[in-house]
């Protein structure tokens, strides 16, 4: 089965607003963009995957997934679709030609690959990845409300709904407002009206997205925070730069409440320096990030030998990012809370199947391959400077 032609298809998604952002037009220059592409193969078999692009990472901006998607669709013409080992030498030559890599658009034609697999096996994706420990899985929201009051409403309401985890900003105010006490202290009444909210069995991450500057900051803010009252359930993410593994490790000594890297997490390599350094009690996968399922089974398999907690988060995406991540998530052993790339539902959407969502938990389908089914016209109308061939 021979791979004949990759398509691809860029979407604007919407604009992006913090809650802090004010009507000046530079809070609308932020967009959520993804990608879509589909393998043809000379069987009339299709695979679909799915990126986005992080234009704060380098080589993911639209136009560098674009091109290396580009660079990876000549290839893999004439490669056999479902041989992944022949996949994958291909993929390597072309990296090798380039300083960098870029793991969204290698996450999206892996995706792709594991769908046609899929179809062709007759299997979900997650049989093809080796198996899964659940097909139905518990999820978690991210709050971003303006008051703590609001966020303390919105926490009730998703719990009530039978989310399990929460999510919300800490600290990360901090690069354009200055690290103020002032700033602190608001994020801090946002993080304990939610924690007040909700009960001690539902994980709260307070995600700083690497504001702060050093462990000892990081250690004299927490530290006054939970002085007064102790919460079991609240872990702290992501608290410094993304290569100080050394600040990461210190927090971990000193602080009572486990602490979860996700930027830091880009590779299998990147994985072990963390288990070296003993930096992170939890992880955060996005496999967009990590370029695809191969890399995030990995780092999975990394973690779950170093019994390091395993989260997935997905990327802004479609019903058919959101598919891919659950399936990967079906095969991790720590049942955690899956936390969609898509919260908010395009509407109309290209995608359709895949999981359903009741009561706050995901369920996977068992159709083969990704188990998505896609609307070719929402698709075309969606899709930018790009059309089916």
């Amino acid at each position: 089965m021979k791979i004949v032609d990759i398509d691809r298809f860029p979407i604007g998604l919407r604009p992006v607003r913090s809650r802090h952002e004010t009507a000046d037009p530079l809070s609308e220059v932020r967009c959520i963009e993804t990608i879509v592409i589909r393998i043809r193969t000379d069987s009339r078999v299709v695979g679909y995957g799915e990126t986005s692009s992080v234009v704060s990472a380098p080589n993911q901006s639209m136009k560098d997934v674009l091109e290396w998607l580009t660079a990876y669709a000549t290839a893999l013409l004439g490669a056999d679709a479902v041989d992944l080992i022949e996949i994958n030498r291909r993929l390597e030559k072309i990296v090798g030609n380039f300083p960098h890599s870029c793991p969204a658009a290698r996450a999206a034609i892996e995706m792709a690959i594991y769908d046609i697999i899929g179809k062709v096996r007759e299997v979900p994706v997650y049989a093809v990845l080796g198996g899964a420990y659940r097909t139905e899985m518990e999820m978690s929201a991210s709050l971003d409300e303006a008051t703590p009051q609001a966020n303390a409403a919105e926490a009730r309401r998703l719990v009530d709904e039978g989310f399990r985890g929460l999510k919300l900003k800490i600290g990360d105010d901090a690069i354009l407002d200055g690290r103020r006490i002032e700033n602190f202290e608001r994020d801090k009444q946002n993080l304990l009206a939610v924690l007040e909210a909700v009960g001690s069995d539902i994980s709260v991450d307070a995600d700083a997205c690497q504001s702060w500057v050093n462990a000892g900051q990081v250690r004299s803010n927490f530290t006054a925070l939970l002085d007064s009252k102790f919460y079991r359930n609240l872990s702290l993410e992501q608290p410094l730069h993304h290569l100080d593994f050394k600040g990461h490790a210190e927090l971990r000594r000193s602080l009572p409440i486990p602490v979860v890297l996700d930027e830091s997490v880009v590779s299998g390599q990147a994985m072990m320096q963390i288990v070296r350094m003993a930096a992170a009690d939890r992880i955060v996968i996005r496999v967009c990030r990590v370029g695809g399922f191969r890399a995030a089974r990995q780092i999975a398999d990394i973690c779950e030998a170093s019994a390091i907690g395993v989260s997935l988060d997905g990327m802004p995406c479609t019903a058919l990012g959101d598919a891919a991540l659950c399936h990967m998530a079906a095969t991790v052993r720590d049942p955690l809370p899956v936390n969609l790339g898509s919260q908010i539902r395009m509407d109309p959407t290209p995608f359709t199947g895949g999981f359903d969502i009741a009561d706050g938990r995901v369920i996977l389908s068992k159709e083969p391959g990704l188990g998505v089914e896609l609307d070719e016209e929402i698709l075309s109308t969606l899709a930018v400077g790009a059309t089916f061939k």
